[in-house]
């Protein structure tokens, strides 16, 4: 069991790490998005001059922020959902539950990242409109922020497995 223990722990450190990289690529993504948002408002109105790269790199950095952002609201318990049986149903039913949702949210994961695959394929030979960048590196942001996804999903799912009833959100257990 020791070996099993010390797998465990470093499974946690890697995922504490990519949790704090994903959280500063995130602030990092919505601080160059705002700043240049704002070069385009300057340019287009002060200037009256468009800043085309301005526009399109913010959109590229919205969309990694987007998807990235979606597994950190995961972790935190974010997400809309319906607890209203969690208080009066057994937790046996309340297990049966979580893998009756887990299986078609995965699979539908699954099947978004498989077809993002082929999505990059076709950004290998395509450009963006402005800065003629290949379009895989913001396609890109479809596998690599759905596999986040998946990833707090499932550790979503295992601690909801442990405690049907007690899952409290990040926010609640700051408060606390």
């Amino acid at each position: 069991m020791p070996y099993v223990e010390s797998i465990l722990i470093v499974a946690g450190k890697i995922t504490a790490g990519l949790r704090s990289l994903v959280t500063w690529l995130v602030i990092g993504f919505f601080g160059y998005m705002a700043v240049a948002v704002l070069i385009q408002v300057v340019g287009r109105y002060v200037f009256n001059y468009s800043i085309d790269w301005a526009a399109e790199t913010a959109m590229f950095a919205q969309v990694w922020m987007i998807l990235l952002a979606a597994g950190l609201a995961m972790r935190a318990n974010l997400h809309v959902s319906v607890d209203a049986l969690t208080n009066i149903l057994p937790v046996p039913i309340l297990r049966f539950l979580i893998v009756v949702i887990a299986v078609p949210c995965l699979w539908f994961l699954w099947q978004a990242i498989v077809g993002s695959l082929a999505l990059i394929d076709i950004g290998r030979i395509q450009t963006s409109p402005v800065l003629q960048i290949p379009m895989w590196i913001p396609y890109l942001s479809l596998p690599i922020g759905l596999s986040y996804f998946g990833l707090e999903l499932i550790l979503s799912l295992v601690a909801k497995w442990k405690d049907p009833k007690g899952m409290a959100t990040e926010f609640e257990k700051l408060g606390t």
